[in-house]
């Protein structure tokens, strides 16, 4: 129950007239108190407890109360947690905030919300192990029609312990990733948790990343980065490495997006979440049809695997494509070239030729790692840094290093022409009052 704040079960005489008075604006005298849990007791022995009012007892109430024809008090509670007459969230409380807004900007939970949250884990994390089990967050949401990580791209996704238990980080993370994909879910689900206040303060907007371009600094706490490579180049493993999962030597083809989300501390900055999300190489043409495709994606990795030529060649044309494709729609990202399974040992071939694409495009050098060996080379700490300055990083491809100049020949040809229009300006005017102080001498 949402008002049974101390999860013991029951609803105290404290908790009761918490009820009443958000239902109501009226508190209950304690003898009505008394009299509400003597007539469930007679009918209801199991109604009752030493702790109050148990959920069997609460739900017997309202029956009684619709059995009396006293239907408006329970519609009065229902609509007064928000829902409508077909017993489903309002509308209206869907749209409220609004989350308008433009491709290149994204939903964050605000620190209120998160605040909150840690005390939903703490509520239901009943054996205090730091971990949420299965049955714990089923409970957590059984005010829910039913779990918002019922969904596939939920299933493995975030940190858990040993046990296969959500820690509190998997558990921030996970809600960072719902919001973040689907806003209204986690409206709505906050509703669910009877989320206290004005739900305007639950989330916050952020910047247009154009904006983060030019003034060269990103104030996201929720960054993106979206994996691209070819099939068995080592992509999944890097999103299981960011989770803490141990290394499977098994391939298994990805046919859809995956996700993975955890919190990342950079080098002299404060926590980031950091979402990856695996691009399948079946689906990377269509994902480029749309022309905001790269709006979400605050920083793109290129995975390859360093110890085949064949894998670095399907790379870098993948690189081309989507360094192409953001320079023609307006979302260039910062991209990361990462030379996977380095304990195989690098094919040379692969080697010079990335040493001369990275040297083409502007790019850094690949970043060498082996998750076999655990060595991941701080590659999360670099993805967020070059997410937060996103300014830098962003490749350029030949057709967009000639846009620049042009634009650049362009820029300057107006400044000259600017400037000649001044100076005729300049010299007209002169020569006007020349000759309007000639025709007053003469």
């Amino acid at each position: 129950m949402l008002c049974d704040h101390d999860r013991d079960g029951a609803l105290s005489d404290g908790e009761l007239n918490d009820f009443q008075v958000k239902c109501f604006n009226a508190p209950l005298q304690p003898s009505e108190i008394t009299g509400v849990k003597r007539v469930v007791a007679e009918k209801l022995p199991e109604g009752v407890n030493d702790n109050g009012l148990t959920l069997t007892g609460f739900l017997f109430l309202h029956a009684l109360f619709i059995e009396r024809g006293r239907l408006e008090t329970t519609w009065t509670v229902l609509r007064k947690f928000g829902y409508d007459d077909e017993v489903k969230l309002r509308d209206e409380l869907l749209q409220n905030p609004s989350f308008k807004r433009s491709p290149d900007q994204s939903v964050e939970l605000t620190d209120r919300t998160i605040e909150f949250l840690r005390r939903v884990f703490s509520a239901y994390d009943l054996d205090g192990d730091g971990a949420l089990r299965p049955q714990e967050v089923e409970d957590l949401f059984s005010t829910a029609p039913s779990s918002p990580w019922d969904d596939a791209i939920y299933s493995d996704c975030a940190e858990k312990n040993s046990m296969g238990g959500l820690t509190l980080n998997g558990f921030l993370s996970q809600w960072a990733l719902m919001t973040s994909l689907d806003p209204v879910k986690s409206l709505a689900h906050l509703l669910y948790l009877n989320f206290p206040g004005d739900l305007a303060s639950a989330f916050q907007i952020t910047r247009r990343r154009r904006i983060d371009r030019k003034r060269q600094r990103s104030q996201r706490n929720v960054l993106t980065c979206f994996v691209f490579g070819p099939a068995r180049s080592g992509k999944s493993s890097l999103l299981r490495a960011l989770i803490g999962r141990p290394y499977v030597d098994l391939y298994s083809h990805t046919q859809e997006d995956q996700y993975s989300v955890h919190v990342v501390e950079p080098i002299g900055g404060s926590k980031k979440t950091l979402i990856l999300r695996e691009i399948s190489v079946d689906l990377v043409s269509h994902l480029l049809d749309k022309k905001d495709a790269l709006a979400p994606c605050d920083v793109a990795a290129f995975v390859y695997d360093s110890s085949d030529g064949l894998s670095w060649k399907q790379t870098s044309d993948l690189l081309l494509k989507v360094t192409a494709h953001g320079e023609s729609s307006g979302f260039e990202v910062p991209c990361l070239l990462v030379a996977a399974k380095d304990d195989l040992g690098p094919e040379a071939a692969a080697i010079s030729d990335s040493a001369r694409v990275c040297q083409d495009m502007g790019m850094e050098a690949p970043i060498s790692v082996s998750i076999k060996l655990g060595d991941t080379n701080n590659i999360f700490r670099r993805l967020v840094d070059a997410a937060q300055r996103p300014h830098l990083s962003i490749p350029v491809t030949e057709a967009g290093r000639n846009y620049q100049h042009y634009k650049q020949m362009v820029n300057r040809s107006l400044v000259v022409i600017s400037v000649g229009a001044a100076v005729a300006v300049v010299g007209i005017a002169a020569y006007k009052v020349y000759l309007a102080k000639r025709q007053s001498s003469n």
